[in-house]
């Protein structure tokens, strides 16, 4: 009868232990879970406001650098409808942020969402009393994938329209497939023609090179004729310099000669004019006298004319020239010899 007691005696010894050890493996487990999330650390606030409290909750994760440095404590609604949300972080991180710091909440796929802090790059820290940081939403996959489905469907549509549009041109695409050989051939006709044309102008242009060539060959004969005709200009103008020299060098003297020759003229025309003026003066006498002489030696020819054989003295006069269309030259000489 006394081994039973002990035997219940042991056993809840055992059990008290086993409790006992269990609740210091809680306890140690709550402290190191409560070391994690810094309730043994020194703790800041800092807050920001949003418009909307959507997928924002107290406990929160609040992230620096990757790295989980808080979490959110507070969300409250204010008077203006904006949403004010606490978050308490870590003395010594909060120390890194600048005024300019910011607050990013995303939420990736089959993951809680999260706000990331970006520090900052201003030069003064961000102010203990008033540690106020702005808010921006980073978009989800499925933001991403909503987007880039509502700028693809009016794509679709627009290709489900062109689709359509094709297969009930289907005959016209076919015509303009017929109309499009045809023209690829007449095409590679005109080619060919203008294949045939290019070699045409090839020939004629070798053609004209060769001309340009015996042309460029005569040239040099050309230009010894032009030389040679240039010397002799040179020379015919060397004797007009040698005339002109002569001329400038006698010029002086017929100047001076024609001088004299022009005064002796005006002194015979001085004459000229003296002698007319005494002529002038005589002639009326002359002339009335002239009359009655004419007279007296019309009579004396009449008298001698009739009394001597004057006739016989004098020539008889030619005879009458033979016309020009005549074609008796024995009496055009015999007239010339007479």
């Amino acid at each position: 009868m006394s081994e039973l007691p002990l035997k219940r005696e042991s056993v809840r010894r055992q059990v008290l232990l086993a409790l006992a050890l269990a609740l210091a493996l809680g306890l140690l487990l709550a402290g190191a879970i409560a070391a994690k999330h810094g309730l043994f650390s020194r703790q800041a606030e800092l807050y920001f406001v949003a418009d909307s409290a959507a997928g924002i909750t107290p406990g929160l994760s609040v992230r620096l650098s990757g790295f989980r440095i808080g979490s959110v404590t507070d969300v409250a609604l204010q008077d203006d409808l904006k949403v004010r949300v606490t978050m308490q972080i870590e003395a010594e991180r909060f120390a890194a942020l600048r005024a300019d710091a910011h607050a990013e909440w995303f939420k990736e796929q089959l993951q809680a969402a999260v706000i990331d802090l970006n520090p900052g790059v201003a030069a003064a820290p961000l102010s203990p009393t008033d540690p106020r940081v702005t808010l921006g939403r980073r978009r989800t996959l499925t933001e991403v994938a909503n987007d880039l489905r509502n700028r693809l469907v009016p794509i679709l549509d627009d290709l489900k329209q062109v689709s359509s549009t094709v297969a009930q041109r289907k005959d016209d695409l076919g015509a303009a497939l017929a109309n499009t050989q045809a023209a690829s051939a007449q095409l590679a006709a005109a080619s060919s023609e203008l294949r045939a044309l290019l070699s045409q102008a090839r020939g004629r242009v070798s053609t004209v090179g060769e001309q340009a060539q015996q042309a460029m060959g005569q040239v040099p004969g050309l230009l010894s004729q032009v030389s040679q005709t240039l010397v002799r200009l040179d020379g015919a103008a060397q004797q007009a310099r040698g005339t002109l020299d002569g001329v400038n060098a006698r010029l002086p003297a017929l100047l001076s000669s024609s001088g004299d020759t022009l005064e002796q003229l005006n002194g015979a025309v001085r004459d000229l004019r003296a002698v007319s003026a005494a002529a002038s003066a005589t002639l009326p006498g002359v002339l009335r006298s002239t009359g009655p002489l004419l007279d007296d030696t019309r009579d004396m020819v009449g008298g001698v004319r009739a009394a001597w054989p004057v006739r016989a003295l004098v020539a008889p006069p030619p005879s009458a020239l033979v016309p020009l269309d005549s074609h008796d030259g024995a009496r055009l000489r015999e007239s010339n010899a007479r």
